[in-house]
């Protein structure tokens, strides 16, 4: 970085649409040194450059592979093209102050982190949800998980590719054909997303070597989804499994497997036992005074 030394004036300023004013030599190096550790092979070619006075303006385009999380952008190995402008005043022979402009929206658009990849990793969650866990329609599942796609619940063994996808919907369906999911809520930045949901079935087939018991079953749970290439790279699940076994008649009611030896309240109480009465004493009789 100490080539930045040479054009740059010992009291630069920088002006930035994302990074505000920087202020000196050193902090321009700190910003260009996380661009480059971002970006290992960040290249700036030069468009178009006008000048007048003391003041350049330079229109350029910057490529590059993210190779480590950038601006909270997980690495994804996507090259980006990005347009920039930067309007410099020189003074000395040297740069004293940049303004620069550059595409944001563009790069996270192109690293999968703009609004409109957001509302769609939504809409892809959401079809997930009514298509293939509620409607059992496998043939959905490579358009919307990728090939070496994961899933990991709690008591259910880490599933892998769309074969292991399958065999998820396939378990649950067969526990409880009835089976709905209904999302409550999603949350999503970036490349995930979480989902909140109810999930209510009657268990009508045998599940991890239980009978069918013809009980209905309400849950609640999570899933956190991580989207890559506009497809379900990942799931992991959590969900009340103890209200599951509960409502199957496996675990007695919360309520009823407290510590044992707990009172019961339907004994009737003891009455209290009445004092003794004490025994009466005669007053002892008054001595009479003898007259003189």
């Amino acid at each position: 970085m100490t080539v930045v030394d040479e054009p740059l004036d010992p009291n630069y300023l920088y002006h930035g649409v994302v990074e505000g004013e920087l202020a000196g030599v050193e902090a321009m190096k700190q910003l260009l040194t996380s661009v480059y550790a971002a970006f290992p092979d960040a290249q700036y070619v030069i468009q178009e450059q006008v000048a007048e006075g003391d003041k350049v303006v330079t229109r350029f385009k910057s490529t590059g592979t993210l190779q480590v999380e950038f601006m909270g952008i997980s690495p994804s190995g996507r090259q980006i093209t990005i347009d920039e402008v930067s309007v410099s005043r020189i003074a000395g022979g040297r740069i004293v102050e940049d303004w620069n402009i550059w595409d944001v929206l563009g790069l996270f658009r192109q690293l999968g982190a703009g609004p409109e990849t957001v509302a769609g990793n939504k809409n892809l969650v959401r079809r997930y949800f009514e298509e293939v866990a509620n409607k059992f329609k496998l043939a959905v599942i490579e358009e919307v998980f990728t090939g070496d796609t994961v899933f990991a619940a709690p008591y259910f063994p880490k599933l892998r590719g769309l074969e292991g996808r399958k065999q998820v919907q396939a378990i649950a369906h067969s526990a409880y054909p009835n089976g709905h999911y209904t999302v409550k809520e999603l949350i999503a930045e970036g490349n995930s997303v979480v989902a909140r949901w109810t999930f209510r079935g009657t268990h009508k087939g045998e599940m991890m070597g239980m009978a069918p018991t013809g009980k209905k079953v309400s849950l609640t749970g999570t899933s956190t989804l991580a989207i890559r290439d506009r497809k379900i790279a990942s799931e992991w699940a959590d969900y009340d499994a103890l209200g599951q076994w509960q409502q199957l008649g496996v675990i007695p009611p919360l309520e009823k497997a407290i510590v044992r030896g707990k009172p019961k309240t339907n004994m009737k109480a003891k009455p209290k036992a009445k004092p003794r009465a004490r025994p009466k004493t005669k007053p002892k009789p008054k001595a009479r005074r003898q007259r003189r």
